[in-house]
This record gives C-alpha cells, structure tokens and sequence, in this order.
C-alpha cells in the first residue's frame, strides 16, 4: 500500500512540474484580459484584436518573448511601454506561470492594458495613476 502512495505521488509531482515547464518551446497567442474593454488578443504592429485568427502567435525561449517572430524593446524610464514587436527587440524577463498567465520582470508588478480612451495599442504598464485601467495577460496555447 505505501508503495502504491509513492508511485501515485511521483506521478503526480511528475504532472505537476511539466505544466510548469511546457511553456517554453510552446506556441500561444498572447491574450490580454482588459478590466474596461474585455478580452482581446496582441495583433500586428502592437495593436489589439478581437479576432483570434489575426492575433500574433508567440514563443517563450529562455526568458525571451516573440511574437511573430519578433521581441520587445526594453521596459524603460517611465510607467508604459507599447508592445511592439520589433526585429531588434530582444527584452528578458518573460515567464509564464503554472496558471498560463503571462509575467514580465523587467519592473515591479507590471500589468498589460489596451491604451487610454479610444486607442487599441497594447500597453505593459506600472502607472499609479489609472490601476483601475490595468489587466492582465494569458498565453493561450495553439495546437499546430
């Protein structure tokens, strides 16, 4: 009997470590979950989409994100960044966790938003002075 607890245990340690480490070499579009314009996808040139069939499809290399075969500048001075990808783009930091949300270290407690106002630019973003405004992001897995 006890012999049967540690086989079941090792296999479910076993389940339990490889959804934490599938990420990296997986393809996923990157969603993010605005509290005030919903749920959209990142698309061509950093703006949003609502249509899934247009959203970039990403990879997570090490600590490094692309999407459409392109990084992302560095998070630098000041609270936003647009998500544009770039050739030159090649930011570290970029996890995704056991729960699929995706995290950026590059600075303190960043969250994802779609602009201010009107614009659909996707943003990563540690302004003070909307937090309201801020989401989060998803990767949601593609099968090939």
């Amino acid at each position: 009997m006890l012999l049967k607890v540690i086989v079941s245990a090792a296999f479910l340690a076993l389940g339990v470590n490889a959804a934490a480490i599938a990420a990296p070499g997986k393809s996923f579009k990157f969603q993010v979950n605005d509290p005030t314009k919903g749920k959209v996808f990142l698309g061509e040139a950093g703006v949003a989409t609502t249509d899934e069939a247009k959203a970039l499809v990403c990879e997570l290399s090490a600590d490094v994100l692309k999407c459409g075969g392109k990084g992302f500048a560095d998070f630098r001075a000041g609270d936003m960044l647009k998500l544009s990808p770039s050739a030159s783009g090649s930011s570290k930091g970029w996890t995704i966790d056991e729960t699929d949300n995706i995290l950026w270290k590059a600075q303190a407690n960043i969250k994802f938003s779609i602009g201010i106002g009107s614009a659909n630019d996707v943003y990563a973003e540690t302004c003070p002075h909307h937090w309201t405004q801020h989401g989060t992001a998803k990767a949601i897995y593609v099968t090939v």
